[in-house]
């Protein structure tokens, strides 16, 4: 197959196992490459979103979206999982940025919501995802120049965690939980690739040993869908953030 036929075979399956179509649409305000929203009660659709500079690798960033879906689409109605903040959540991470003293007072609540709630997404979707990469690494190598493109570009972007105004601003916690699960997806790659380039920074930074013992416990913990909540669940105790976010049931 070539790229175009294996986007279109992705969204096939994913119509095929759940029922439901999938809408393709551009979105420019995205903050990742892209994004899927699995039809519900209340959306009778799944809808992927992509930011229009990644069109190029939009054939690699459909079948990674359907990855992600069908895992959830497949897995039982009581394996399926949110990440959720707990009803203390934002008033402890308040808490941890006002100690840092390096956020103005204003917009404190603000800051604590973004980074908690970007943490979130980052724990439910990083481990997940890197099985998904892998998966379409070893079945399509029709994608793997796009693939390249793609996770060298988000690991770019990730090493950005570890920029001295970055670690000034945000809690240790929040740094370390971060960097640790960037390093884990540099490790994957590097793995794949026989590279080590994009894990120097982690190595340097003190945050390799963190992102090879998450990588561990992504290969101990059985690849099928149903150890997803598990595998998510794990990386948050190894992190010690398991006390800011819940892994639980849809609806959590």
């Amino acid at each position: 197959m070539n790229p175009a036929e294996s986007q279109q075979c992705a969204l096939d399956e994913l119509e095929n196992i759940s029922g439901k179509p999938v809408v393709l649409q551009e979105d420019a305000t995205l903050p990742n490459l892209a994004r899927i929203q699995i039809a519900s009660s209340e959306r009778p659709v799944h809808v992927l979103s992509y930011n229009p500079a990644a069109s190029q690798e939009l054939p690699y960033l459909v079948c990674f979206q359907c990855g992600l879906a069908e895992r959830s689409v497949r897995s039982a109605r009581d394996e399926q999982f949110n990440v959720a903040s707990t009803h203390d959540t934002y008033r402890q991470v308040e808490t941890l940025v006002r100690e840092k003293k390096a956020v103005p007072a204003h917009i404190v609540k603000t800051y604590s919501k973004m980074i908690t709630d970007g943490l979130g997404t980052q724990l439910r979707s990083m481990p997940v995802g890197i099985r998904v990469d892998r998966c379409l690494y070893i079945e399509h190598p029709e994608l793997r120049d796009l693939q390249r493109s793609c996770a060298e570009r988000s690991m770019k972007q990730n090493v950005g965690c570890l920029h001295p105004s970055i670690r000034a601003q945000a809690p240790e916690l929040f740094i370390h939980a971060t960097a640790s699960m960037n390093a884990a997806f540099a490790l994957s790659w590097g793995h794949l690739w026989r590279e080590d380039d994009y894990v120097v920074p982690y190595r340097l930074a003190g945050f390799f040993e963190q992102g090879v013992a998450l990588l561990n416990a992504l290969e101990s913990i059985p690849a099928p869908a149903t150890h997803d909540r598990e595998l998510v669940s794990t990386w948050a105790t190894l992190l010690g953030i398991d006390h800011l976010y819940q892994v639980g049931p849809l609806g959590l």
